[in-house]
């Protein structure tokens, strides 16, 4: 007898969390892929998986390029975005993480998907007024583009599940760390190379979840009956600013600043460096919007609801942070 296959349409296939989202959903025997990819987009590791990863070329942000992608999935995982702290261009953070999300959720409502997984962020949730805060917690002011632009996009795919009955889950990953993060949010390529001249927010408390763990709570979300209609914060491994990179120093033998600097002391100059940033085109090295989010203090969220409904269990911070620095020692 055939066995009957599930598509699962993928949107950002070849980022650092989707690349494993794509790695784990390849182990469940009965899906199938569609992964949307840029026309710029290096689909070298995906060309490789085989028969079963099938590659659209379009975009998020332009949604003729979506029905293709979706007519007659099953389900969709919506991963692409813009996940940093400045971009030179404000307007990014709206166009592809909250317009991108709207257009993916309306072709999966035009294609009858049956499940839809939105992936987020904790600082969707602004600052609330509770702390711990949980899934069912109303949000806060947001203190950076990125987040208010995820949490516009969140609450445009619950509009859609209750006006017109979208099939939606929304994980909530907190600070992804692992091997193969393209991106300097992080900064444990910079510690590692001993460049951090001091640390910022030292005391600050943030939440922390390995990159596999992550695409297993996406998957989890996606395949699960239990799930719909409902929102995980995924993360329970915590640790404070200083503790974080006191971490990577004895994982990579560097010293790590003692100092700390003020938020207060340092905007002004973030953003004398961001308006040169504009100018020239290269991240500043203190975004003014990381220094928002670390002088709103510690954001820390209840992650029982994944433990309990998902099952979900999480990988140590060190063991995480042991892959990233590993990978970057070796290629110096």
């Amino acid at each position: 007898m055939t066995e009957m296959k599930r598509v699962v349409a993928v949107t950002g296939a070849t980022g650092f969390v989707g690349s494993h989202v794509v790695e784990r959903l390849l182990e469940e025997r009965d899906v199938e892929l569609r992964c949307l990819v840029r026309r710029t987009s290096d689909t070298s590791e995906l060309e490789r998986k085989g028969a079963r990863v099938s590659l659209f070329r379009g975009d998020v942000c332009e949604p003729d390029t979506l029905g293709p992608l979706l007519r007659g999935a099953w389900g969709a995982v919506h991963l692409a975005g813009y996940r940093d702290f400045w971009s030179r261009d404000r307007d990014l953070y709206y166009r592809l993480n909250t317009q991108g999300a709207e257009n993916v959720f309306r072709a999966a409502l035009a294609a009858k998907a049956s499940k839809v997984v939105q992936v987020s962020t904790p600082l969707a949730f602004g600052v609330p007024e509770t702390i711990p805060f949980d899934e069912e917690t109303a949000p806060g002011p947001h203190p950076s583009n990125y987040a208010r632009s995820k949490h516009l996009a969140d609450e445009i795919g619950w509009r859609l599940h209750r006006e017109e009955k979208l099939p939606l889950s929304v994980v909530h990953l907190a600070a992804v760390i692992g091997a193969g993060d393209p991106r300097p949010t992080m900064e444990v390529k910079r510690a590692v190379e001993g460049r951090l001249p001091a640390l910022v927010g030292a005391d600050t408390t943030y939440t922390y979840v390995h990159v596999r763990d992550a695409a297993e709570a996406i998957v989890r979300a996606l395949l699960s009956p239990k799930s719909l209609g409902r929102r995980y914060l995924i993360g329970t491994e915590r640790a404070t600013t200083r503790e974080y990179f006191e971490i990577i120093g004895r994982l990579a033998a560097v010293s790590i600043p003692e100092r700390n600097l003020p938020e207060g002391l340092l905007l002004p100059i973030a953003g004398v460096l961001e308006k040169v940033a504009s100018l020239t085109g290269k991240r500043p090295a203190l975004p003014v919007d990381i220094l928002k989010t670390t002088a709103a203090g510690s954001l820390l969220f209840d992650g029982s609801r994944a433990q309990e409904e998902l099952g979900m269990r999480y990988t140590p911070l060190r063991e995480a942070l042991r892959e990233a620095v590993e990978e970057i020692q070796a290629q110096r």
